[in-house]
């Protein structure tokens, strides 16, 4: 069973200098980067942060960080500690598992997916409410579109598609990819009055294995069906 635990990360998103059509696709997270192994990432980062912080009893630090993601919430710092503990013995084993990161500040949630002993998804996802909020600075789909362009250049695969939100409006969302020989970048918008802008990083492999997953509806909020010819 996948274990989700939640501590605070930063993000950065990173390119070499040479051509675009040579640049790898890299998305770096957290000190977190695509294809590492279960032992690195939870060494660096702040998960590594984190369990350097439970190993050394430093209560204090642990709730510092869990408040960083979420500012309401009362954390355990004991319990944190363990459930990390377990989700680094069980996916260094090989075992599939799930770490949850974040940063309230900029209302963004970052998932990675361990398997095998490596890290083979990160999913990262901004909340944008259209509510102005005093001290938090959300991110849209314009704004990371742009960057990941810049980065690794035009998409492979950009389109729009009408969706409904959960209150009936209809909206034209935006989806790009950028394929590689082995990984493959992902950003969708998922407009409306709740809206948020997501990005995936995963290797083929694993963008494969969820194709072959059964298929599950939103019903919050779904694409406007097609009428017949």
């Amino acid at each position: 069973m996948q274990n989700t635990i939640r501590s605070v990360i930063g993000f950065l998103m990173l390119f070499s200098s040479g051509p675009q059509q040579e640049r790898p696709h890299e998305l770096k997270a957290g000190g977190h980067l695509l294809g590492e192994t279960a032992e690195h990432f939870f060494s660096g980062g702040a998960v590594g942060q984190l369990l350097r912080a439970c190993e050394g009893g430093d209560w204090k630090a642990v709730k510092q960080l869990a408040k960083a993601v979420n500012a309401a919430s009362k954390p355990n710092a004991k319990d944190i500690c363990a459930e990390a503990a377990l989700v680094k013995q069980q996916a260094t084993s090989g075992a599939r598992q799930e770490y949850a990161d974040g940063d309230d500040k900029t209302m963004r949630t970052d998932t990675f997916t361990l398997d095998g002993g490596y890290l083979v998804k990160i999913h990262i996802v901004f909340n944008a409410s259209t509510i102005n909020l005093e001290g938090y600075h959300p991110k849209y789909f314009g704004e990371l579109f742009e960057g990941l362009r810049e980065a690794y250049g035009e998409p492979s695969k950009s389109y729009t598609e009408p969706v409904f939100d959960v209150y009936g409006a209809k909206y034209d969302a935006h989806r790009a990819e950028w394929m590689g020989k082995q990984d493959v970048i992902t950003i969708i918008e998922q407009p409306g009055r709740n809206g948020r802008t997501e990005i995936v990083v995963e290797t083929l492999a694993e963008r494969n294995r969820a194709a072959k997953a059964p298929k599950t509806v939103n019903p919050l909020q779904q694409a406007i069906p097609q009428s017949p010819d």
